[in-house]
């Protein structure tokens, strides 16, 4: 019986010592680590700016192969929001949302674990070094009190530091094989529209000479326009249905969008009805003459490829401006590209 109150008396004397280190350790967390990647602060922004490109160099993504992955929200910026589950006890479930996003410097995510009530934020913070970029990936944990995940606080730097290096290594690696075109003067919107009813004519010329083919197009849709009582309700389209890179012979469908459903066609005289594309884009607005927009849809494709998106149907150009009556240098044109 002595012994047993003995050991009582120790059991007691452990457990009292342990609440009391307990309450006197750090309730937060910290660990941090850097890499500096031969590419610009805009190019490494655009790949952490949401979760297209994430498993791709996520140190975690290969734990189970059958973990499912649900994204909600906007799908850059803040709002965007990603979540996975998995059987795999290593692995959990749990979701990763954006906060804040302060162009090509820094990225604030918000880490949920379920299971856990603790408070967590993951920080990318860019600086510029040299020709590249220096990244600095942390991760804060608050734990509210709870006396157990204050011990394991102790523990967080040497268990979670080699996942956020070979992480960091994955990233440079990802980044610095992607396109290396100047992201920085670009402005890159990804939106969801609707489909709208349109009404449209088809042609086809090179693409220098087709300035006389819209212009023709857009007279005879609006004089039907007139005919049937439509209204237009949005600046004027052209839909690229293909282009030719090496004859550079651009076929498209002039369309006007119009304010009711199943709008009557006219196929005697070329026009057609439908609706435009529904669904994710990346627009990116133009401002100058149309003939340099090459150069716009060079630094479109270069953004698109290194945020992670694929193609998703045909590209259209929307001609804000009126070219007969804005000089040529002022001329904004929004070109839209459907992604997933």
């Amino acid at each position: 019986m002595r012994l047993l109150k003995w050991l009582l008396i120790a059991i007691v004397v452990l457990i009292v010592g342990a609440v009391a280190v307990g309450l006197v350790l750090p309730d937060q967390a910290h660990v941090e680590r850097s890499i500096v990647i031969d590419a610009k602060p805009a190019t490494v922004f655009t790949v952490l700016n949401g979760f297209k490109q994430f498993n791709k160099w996520s140190p975690w993504a290969a734990l189970d192969p059958r973990t499912t992955y649900t994204v909600e929200g906007p799908l850059v910026g803040p709002g965007a929001k990603q979540s996975w589950r998995s059987e795999d006890p290593s692995v959990g479930a749990g979701s990763q949302e954006i906060l804040e996003a302060v162009p090509f410097e820094r990225i604030v995510v918000k880490l949920v674990f379920e299971g856990f009530d603790s408070d967590n934020l993951a920080v990318y913070t860019l600086r510029p070094e040299g020709e590249g970029t220096r990244i600095t990936w942390s991760y804060d944990s608050t734990f509210k009190g709870d006396l157990l995940a204050r011990y394991f606080g102790l523990m967080l730097d040497r268990m979670l530091g080699p996942d956020y290096e070979r992480g960091l290594a994955e990233l440079k690696t990802l980044v610095e094989n992607l396109p290396r075109d100047d992201l920085s003067a670009i402005r890159a919107e990804v939106l969801r529209v609707q489909a709208q009813p349109i009404v449209y004519v088809s042609a086809a010329a090179p693409i220098d000479e087709a300035a006389g083919l819209l212009n023709a197009a857009y007279a005879k849709l609006s004089a039907h326009l007139a005919a049937h009582g439509l209204k237009q309700v949005a600046p004027p389209i052209a839909i690229t249905r293909a282009f030719n890179e090496e004859t550079r012979n651009w076929r498209f469908d002039a369309a006007l969008m119009v304010d009711r459903d199943d709008p009557p066609g006219a196929p005697e005289s070329g026009i057609q009805s439908g609706r435009s594309y529904a669904g994710d884009i990346l627009r990116v607005t133009h401002v100058g003459p149309y003939a340099t927009m090459e150069t716009t849809y060079g630094a479109l494709t270069a953004w698109r490829t290194v945020a992670g998106f694929e193609d998703n149907g045909d590209s259209w150009e929307e001609y804000v401006s009126d070219p007969g009556t804005t000089p040529a240098a002022e001329r904004i044109t929004r070109i839209n590209w459907p992604i997933k």
